[in-house]
């Protein structure tokens, strides 16, 4: 820490010895800066107007995996992933919450959001987001083996097809012939 001498002065060669000290305290705050062992030869009399010592908050930027997805219809995966640069974090300090993404079910992308990914007021968060991506879900729809007309005939008003159970989610519905 440094000093100066602000009434009075120094005679001749004459210094200061020791060293200021802080207050205990690894957290963001301010701390007192204390007089410590600074000190003057017995031709003094020091008076020390003390100062202060500020720890900020380290900057940190989280970062939304890309590339999540799922097939529409399927459930969201447990938890959705980020990226805590490596040395970011100092000794056992640790990300918490969760990630989220923008509320929809049919195929398309939503947004990744910070959500409540906090790691403490020791941290400013910075988020980069990505998106999230539902996939069309693959269907195999059957023609119904065994239709026939006899010849000459017209075709039948509407052909037939099996679709699998569970092919399609929910009330949806194939449309078109």
């Amino acid at each position: 820490f440094t000093h100066a001498v602000t009434t009075g002065a120094l005679v001749g060669s004459d210094t200061l010895s020791g060293a200021l000290a802080r207050n205990a305290g690894e957290n963001v705050g301010s701390y007192a800066i204390t007089q410590g062992t600074l000190a003057a030869n017995a031709n003094y009399t020091l008076t020390f107007g003390g100062g202060s010592f500020a720890i900020t908050p380290k900057p940190i930027t989280l970062t939304a995996n890309s590339g999540q997805t799922k097939i529409y219809g399927a459930t969201d995966p447990v938890t959705l992933t980020y990226t805590v640069p490596v040395g970011a974090l100092v000794g056992s300090d640790a990300v918490t919450g969760t990630i989220v993404r923008a509320t929809g079910e049919n195929v398309a992308s939503y947004a990744i959001a910070q959500g409540t990914l906090s790691a403490g007021a020791n941290y400013t968060l910075s988020f980069v987001p990505a998106n999230f991506t539902i996939t069309p879900k693959p269907i195999t729809i059957t023609a119904n083996s065994g239709q026939a007309k006899t010849y000459g005939t017209n075709d039948p008003d509407t052909f037939t097809y099996t679709v699998p159970a569970g092919a399609l989610v929910g009330t949806d519905a194939l449309s078109g012939a």
